[in-house]
């Protein structure tokens, strides 16, 4: 009988050396690497563009916003809550802009609660108004993903078949403090097809992965605000449209001016109702 080939054991293989990746430049920076890092992730979304897709022409958007004291770090200047209500301010303006029919929602979480900042609407004024009052929020406490997420389940469920309904979670946090399993929610979620995603500002989370894994969503971490930026403008265009989803077909009519001839002496005169 011959031998079975020899395998080599996990442990007995190479580490990953992840931190040779970051290369300093002559002046001792790694900003060149980061840069490189950026655009090529940049490039890759480009390559990645869905091409001739049936995309949704209404959309109905949630965004929880992590409000738990981890969003008082100043990696991102001049902390984490600031940096992050200036770049929806402008999320929305491009929001709709783009989706001109679509509404939009905000959720705030923070103390294992999660209250509404503002309802679902289709005025980009309100939205703007509310995130820059909410500067003066005082962030302390865990968020939770499962209040949140219910919240925004509780009124995205009702909306059309039609529509995409979908989450934007901003998670600063590296802990969330559910009072029931979330792994049961995300089932739910997933059947009444609700797409979640989430933009990370500290590490990975595995429950964020699988969140936005079974939905259907992304799931990224930040590097620095430029790259925090880019993510979000990520979420501006449409997603692809469900192969399930549903849709109708309505029927137009476009009048058209008939000029009869001279010698017709029945002829009735004809308007255009354009």
């Amino acid at each position: 009988m011959d031998d079975e080939p020899e395998r080599t054991k996990r442990w007995e293989g190479g580490y990953e050396r992840t931190w040779e990746v970051l290369k300093e430049d002559e002046s001792g920076s790694l900003k060149a690497t980061i840069e490189d890092i950026l655009f090529k992730a940049k490039r890759k979304r480009i390559f990645e563009h869905h091409g001739q897709v049936r995309l949704g022409m209404m959309r109905h958007l949630y965004v929880v916003v992590d409000g738990s004291r981890t969003m008082e770090d100043q990696d991102l200047k001049p902390n984490r809550l600031t940096c992050t209500l200036k770049l929806l301010e402008y999320f929305v303006e491009e929001y709709f802009d783009q989706n001109p029919i679509s509404q939009i929602g905000i959720i705030v979480t923070k103390s294992k609660r999660a209250e509404k900042l503002t309802e679902l609407s289709g005025n980009p004024r309100k939205h703007t108004t509310a995130l820059k009052k909410a500067v003066d929020l005082t962030c302390h406490g865990e968020p939770s993903l499962y209040n949140s997420l219910n919240l925004a389940m509780q009124t995205l469920k009702h909306m059309p078949g039609h529509t995409s309904r979908e989450v934007l979670i901003i998670f600063s946090s590296l802990t969330t403090c559910d009072p029931s399993n979330i792994y049961d929610l995300i089932k739910c979620l997933k059947a009444v097809k609700i797409r979640v995603s989430v933009i990370g500002l500290s590490a990975e989370v595995r429950v964020c992965t699988v969140l936005a894994r079974e939905t259907g969503g992304t799931y990224h971490v930040i590097l620095d605000e430029s790259h925090y930026k880019e993510l979000l403008m990520h979420h501006i265009s449409p997603p692809p449209a469900s192969s399930s989803s549903e849709c109708s077909l309505i029927r137009m009519g476009f009048p058209q001016h008939t000029i009869a001839s001279l010698s017709d002496q029945d002829a009735k005169p004809s308007f255009s109702m354009a």
